[in-house]
């Protein structure tokens, strides 16, 4: 009897991702350009992480949207896992202006702990990556139109 109350609950978390939103707002700060060690002021030796997905491993049901609109990965302020690509200090970062949303799956919010979340669109290398609302800076963050937030 156990076993028939788990398996819709293993269902729901295993395809919940599925269930998720996502959009993208466009214009939501002027574009600008900075290097990474005035924009990650926090990092360890000035320098960021490059986060790939779409890769062999990469099962999440958030990559085709991300890699049919360009993005190729993530933006870290620190090294999570091996291997990840570095971005000197000096390297050039984009900033686009876009803001992808994110709203989470009943699944990824009541079992994976997701929320909602944003996420800003950076270009360095001629590769589109993505910036965690964690490590967006204030200066942006608190200006964003309703719009490009949850607020």
């Amino acid at each position: 009897m156990k076993l028939y109350s788990v398996l819709p609950l293993l269902f729901l978390a295993g395809c919940s991702a599925m269930l998720s939103d996502q959009e993208i707002e466009a214009d939501c700060f002027p574009a600008f350009n900075q290097e990474v060690k005035n924009f990650f002021k926090e990092l360890h030796n000035s320098r960021a992480y490059v986060w790939s997905i779409g890769g062999v491993n990469d099962d999440s049901a958030d990559t085709p949207f991300l890699v049919e609109n360009g993005i190729n990965g993530f933006l870290l302020s620190e090294k999570i896992t091996s291997p990840m690509e570095i971005l000197g200090e000096e390297e050039k970062l984009y900033f686009t202006g876009r803001v992808f949303k994110k709203w989470p799956s009943w699944g990824e919010y009541y079992i994976g702990g997701g929320r909602k979340n944003i996420k800003i669109e950076v270009f360095s290398k001629g590769n589109g990556y993505l910036v965690f609302d964690s490590d967006i800076p204030g200066s942006i963050k608190n200006e964003l139109p309703n719009r490009c937030t949850f607020k």
